[in-house]
């Protein structure tokens, strides 16, 4: 697929949409229209208060409502009515008495709204309130009290409320709301909403937690990113390319707040900007404490307590940035250089170590090729890929010119998805390993890792094997170590069996240690999983995962999460699959892994997959296409569009499947044919050739069991039983049954392909409430589905009816799904495609407001479809939709 250009839409650059502010807006529109006199808004800069109040406002004019909006200013707040003079002078008629005589002053005040409301309500929108000038806030207090207006006054967060207003904000009418940051689905869809396309998850984590949440920040953040062209589309996607860059106007705003620091101030936060986080004591300047302590109290740092110490960071990410392009470079050299001399002096641990090396080599300063190499091995081992490729780059440069030198470049860049640096690095690595005696152990380790990087092409399993037989010939002393590398190569290649028999064969070579058991766990989950020894697989992996928590641990986390998450996929542990996910993917956008948040975003497709939420799961590999061809490993395309097309046949979209499915290109898809193939065989069923459908699906399984490849020829077969005409599911059931094991999972897939084939409506209504209590609500759907036809063949037709609404229910939450199965009767009164579409919105806990807007429908009609719904499913509520 073709890059789509890397400009954002002029949008970017106009008014950017309210999102995540619902719940909000209808607290403050029910208490506006009742009793409520009095709302403070609160909220940190940028965080759009002001907007909330627009739209507040303009929702209030439409119901008759006059509203007027006024500003304080820090520069008028001396003057006397110089907030409220605005109001007044728009009706030039009505004498304005003088500022001190309050009676007088009410009076013409309160004739000036009477004439300008006109009868109508009045809502006086007070932006700043912190900064309105006592006078006009003594007398919007009296008006408000004389029921004259309503007040709706924006505070930023740590700002006090104006003494006057006292009174009325803590009267029992008041109520006070806090606006929150955006959270990073809602930056995503608001990312989404602006650009014209969705943003990749892992782009949008980054952003949000640049901007942390704030809608002000976010924009100029975006401004930023086009203006450096780093906000780059691919397969209809935006990814982020590099480091987000705030726009200069975020930097001229953060700049005002900071401009009126004194000189300890100032000194504490240029010293956070370049080295932040910093102990209390890491700050040696005279005053410091009362730097801080004062800082503190205006919201500019940050306290953190772990650990049994106390360390100060800046408050917004952007902070530091804004105030690093400030810093004279002479003085970052001083800065730095103070700071690295201080942590020296005082007995420094490895991660001293490591700031001091960063700190210093930032300032410039040269260093011991051997002190930056140990720093880098720190720094990797913090998972600060970024960090460790400049420490080691900088050891290369000074002279540290050796083959474990490059071998360790090598594998950072490849972490950081430079796969051409990274292999150039392993060319000069084995250059040097070959002309030195005892290679062994470094050739190992180069062609290894050589081997996962030409894996990670989509036809690159096998050029990898070749590489590591050829090494093997050569250092039979290194085979045990080869052997794991190869085996890792083969499960691509989908020859479980012979993986294990590999895994095993090393495993005598290596002791007891804990590393070395974490390490053989995770070679044999892969193989394992796809043989269905789950059981065996998830014992090992989950005391890896254990290992890899551990401080210091050589196994990353994040890799030992995705072997849990693959074994709980191949047990129909959905909800542990998904938790274990979520995190690795955290962890590796942290840890800035490319190669484990790619694994990652596919890994959730196909958990939602699974679970039947269709345009969820479409959206994750979508991201992993997108990534894929951006980032890598490309190794993933091939299967993430295959599993688009197979969700496009589930929706019924024969052209999106086509489309999807072309994409992958001849040659491919040698690599994990499973995927691809039964994609051809759902097109195949969309385009009426049940025969041929089912011909691919039993040659897959017969092509699967021989290799051990249990699991997925499981799946295979249950795709056969689906796909409607009772003698497939009849066949999917004896195949199911013969395989050489009977785990739950294939047992269970056994039980509902016998259902099917013998029109058992108790059976499937069996099978349909398994599959509703491990989450597989799409499996869930057909099941009761059938159940209902079933039932109805028998003259049944209250259990019919029962079992085809319990379907649609279910099918409303999976996004869209036409399956065979999913067939009603006449009788059963099916959802239309637009209530289908509503249903499976609130499903996901949208309001109707967040529909409607998603929709391009009024609320009134939202609520229409979802009534329609109801009656048809004979539910009570949205409540009942989320299942």
């Amino acid at each position: 697929m073709e890059f789509e250009g890397s400009d954002p839409p002029a949008s970017v650059d106009g008014p950017w949409p309210l999102v995540g502010r619902d719940v909000v807006l209808e607290r403050a529109l029910v208490a506006l229209r009742g009793a409520t006199r009095t709302i403070a808004l609160y909220g940190p800069s940028g965080v759009g208060k002001s907007r909330v109040a627009f739209e507040l406002a303009a929702a209030l004019e439409e119901e008759g409502w006059l509203s007027v909006t006024i500003a304080g200013n820090p520069a008028l707040s001396a003057v006397p009515l110089a907030t409220l003079a605005p109001v007044l002078a728009r009706d030039t008629s009505a004498p304005i008495a003088s500022a001190t005589d309050a009676v007088a002053l009410f009076a013409a005040a309160s004739t000036v709204l009477t004439d300008i409301g006109g009868g109508r309500r009045i809502l006086l929108v007070l932006e700043d309130a912190a900064a309105a000038d006592p006078v006009s806030v003594a007398l919007i207090a009296q008006l408000t009290d004389a029921g004259h207006l309503r007040v709706l006054a924006t505070v930023a967060e740590g700002e006090p409320l104006p003494d006057g207003m006292l009174g009325i904000a803590a009267a029992p009418d008041a109520v006070r709301i806090d606006l929150s940051a955006l959270d990073v689905d809602q930056t995503a869809e608001l990312l989404g909403l602006v650009l014209g396309a969705p943003i990749a998850h892992r782009a949008a984590v980054e952003l949000h937690r640049a901007s942390s949440g704030n809608p002000l920040f976010l924009r100029e953040l975006v401004i930023g990113a086009q203006d450096a062209g780093t906000l780059v589309r691919a397969v209809d996607h935006w990814h982020l390319t590099g480091d987000p860059v705030g726009s200069p106007a975020l930097r001229d705003l953060i700049r005002a707040r900071l401009r009126s620091l004194t000189p300890e101030e100032r000194d504490a936060v240029e010293r956070l900007a370049l080295c932040q986080p910093l102990a209390l004591d890491e700050f040696a300047r005279p005053g410091a404490p009362e730097a801080l302590a004062d800082l503190e109290q205006r919201g500019l740092i940050r306290v953190h307590e772990a650990g049994g110490r106390i360390r100060v960071l800046l408050t917004h990410p952007q902070y530091a940035a804004a105030v690093r392009e400030t810093i004279p470079r002479i003085r970052q050299v001083a800065l730095l250089g103070e700071q690295a001399d201080l942590i020296a002096t005082r007995a420094p641990s490895p991660a001293d170590e490591l700031r001091i090396a960063l700190w210093r080599l930032d300032a410039g300063r040269r260093s011991d090729p051997g002190l930056l190499l140990r720093t880098a091995h720190l720094a990797r081992q913090a998972h600060d890929h970024r960090g460790a490729e400049r420490l080691v780059a900088a050891a290369i440069a000074s002279g540290a010119d050796d083959a474990g030198s490059h071998l360790l470049h090598a594998q950072l860049l490849w972490a950081l998805m430079r796969s051409e640096d990274a292999l150039s690095a392993l060319d000069r690595a084995q250059a040097l390993a070959e002309t030195t005696a005892d290679a062994g152990d470094a050739l190992t380790a180069i062609t290894t890792q050589r081997a996962e990087i030409v894996g990670s092409d989509e036809v690159g399993s096998a050029r990898g094997i070749r590489l590591i037989d050829e090494l093997e010939g050569r250092y039979p002393e290194q085979r045990a170590k080869l052997l794991l590398g190869k085996a890792s190569l083969l499960v691509n290649l989908e020859h479980p069996r012979d993986a294990l028999a590999l895994v095993d064969a090393a495993a005598p070579a290596f002791g007891d240690t804990p590393l070395e058991r974490a390490v053989l766990a995770l070679a044999r989950s892969a193989p394992l999983n796809e043989m269905q020894r789950t059981d065996e697989s998830t014992a090992g992996v989950e005391d890896a995962v254990a290992y890899a928590r551990q401080e210091g641990s050589f196994i990353p986390r994040r890799r030992a999460l995705i072997a849990l998450a693959n074994g709980c996929i191949a047990a129909d542990r959905l909800a542990d699959a998904r938790t274990a996910t979520v995190e690795s993917l955290h962890t590796a956008i942290g840890d800035d892994d490319q190669w484990a948040a790619r694994v990652d975003e596919f890994m959730m497709g196909r958990i939602f997959e699974r679970m039947g939420r269709l345009d969820t799961a479409a959206r994750w590999f979508r991201d992993t296409v997108s990534g894929a061809e951006l980032h890598g490993p490309i190794s993933l395309r091939a299967p993430s569009l295959a599993f688009l097309s197979i969700i496009s046949a589930h929706q019924g979209d024969l052209e999106s499947a086509r489309a999807a499915r072309v994409a992958i290109g001849p040659g491919d898809d040698e690599e994990k044919r499973t995927v691809p193939a039964v994609a051809d065989a759902w097109i195949a069923r969309l385009e009426g050739d049940v025969p041929r459908a089912a011909a691919l699906l039993v040659a897959l399984a017969e092509e699967l069991v021989p290799r051990g490849g249990y699991t997925g020829a499981a799946a295979i077969l249950q795709h056969l039983a689906r796909l409607g005409p009772a003698a497939q599911a009849a066949d999917a059931a004896d195949r199911l049954d013969a395989l050489p094991v009977q785990t739950p999972a294939i047992r269970r897939r056994v039980a509902h392909a016998r259902a099917e084939a013998d029109g058992d409506a108790a059976a499937l209504r069996t099978a349909g409430a398994e599959w509703e209590r491990i989450g597989a609500l799409l499996y869930a759907a057909e099941a009761y589905a059938s159940a209902g036809r079933a039932a109805r063949a028998a003259g049944h037709g209250r259990e019919s009816s029962a079992d085809l609404q319990r379907s649609a229910s279910l099918a409303a939450a999976c996004e869209g799904a036409r399956t065979p199965l999913l067939s009603f009767a006449d009788a059963s009164e099916p959802l239309t495609p637009r209530e289908r579409e509503v249903a499976s919105l609130a499903a996901q806990g949208l309001s109707s407001n967040e529909i409607a807007q998603r929709l391009f429908l009024s609320p009134r009609t939202v609520n229409n479809h979802l009534q329609s719904t109801y009656t048809k499913l004979g539910i009570r509520g949205r409540h009942e939709l989320a299942v």
